[in-house]
């Protein structure tokens, strides 16, 4: 892994939507997240399902809605913008405590929520007429 891939400056990839939206959304549940802190972690996977960069960023949640979560990040990526699935089951509570994000070093103090993200490049589609190879 290069030094710089976890760079702040590197935008990391966000979930752009596309999707359908969730069968049951809770609205009240969206709602009580609006405004909370929330530490993210991510791991990318390269197509053969390798980890290929991994980070931690923190913000606050700005908006939750079937279409979507926005997290406006805070620290070394402070105005940027991350979106994520609207999946409400993936956030957890935080126990209160410092934490210390291993790819920037940063300390966040007391986040209330957390989630953890792993997002993997798709497998090329094989040529058509092909088999794919067994492995």
């Amino acid at each position: 892994m290069a030094a710089d891939d976890n760079s702040a400056d590197d935008k990391p990839y966000d979930w752009a939507g596309g999707a359908a939206p969730p069968e049951k959304f809770d609205i009240g549940k969206a709602a009580g997240f609006l405004g909370k802190s929330i530490l993210i972690g991510v791991t990318y996977l390269d197509a053969a399902g390798e980890e290929s960069r991994q980070l931690s960023m923190h913000g606050v949640i700005e908006s939750a809605t079937p279409e979507g979560i926005k997290v406006s990040l805070r620290g070394t990526r402070q105005g940027q913008s991350w979106n994520m699935p609207p999946n409400l089951d993936t956030i957890s509570p935080m126990a209160p405590g410092t934490y210390k994000l291993r790819d920037t070093e940063e300390v966040v103090e007391n986040p209330d929520l957390v989630v953890l993200w792993t997002i993997a490049k798709p497998r090329p589609k094989p040529e058509s007429g092909k088999e794919p190879e067994a492995g």
